[in-house]
């Protein structure tokens, strides 16, 4: 599994989410097995196709604060589940959040 978050720093899952994609200069993705982080990757936001960049790189979540603008129905069309988080953290403690079913499913 693949899980995106919109961020605004370089700093690996210790980085903190953006407020909104217009303000996320990079994509911090998680890539797990199982519960477990096997690597994560860093992909600076180059405002691209959003649906088109998920699919291309088979993307599977993504967690953000603000889904206004988001092309939600084209997203789950190609597979991405979508969570709402409430308040801006960092990457892992929302990865915490995500493993205990604490964010909210769009």
């Amino acid at each position: 599994m693949r899980i995106v978050f919109p961020t605004v720093e370089n700093l690996s899952y210790m980085s903190e989410v953006a407020t909104n994609f217009t303000n996320a200069k990079y994509f911090t993705v998680l890539n797990l097995s199982g519960q477990t982080i096997s690597s994560v990757e860093m992909l600076e936001n180059r405002n691209e196709d959003i649906v088109k960049l998920f699919k291309n790189n088979s993307f599977n979540a993504l967690v953000t604060s603000d889904t206004n603008d988001l092309p939600i129905e084209d997203l789950k069309k190609v597979g991405v589940s979508i969570f709402k988080e409430k308040n801006r953290k960092k990457v892992l403690a929302l990865y915490s959040d995500f493993v205990q079913d604490k964010l909210k499913k769009i």
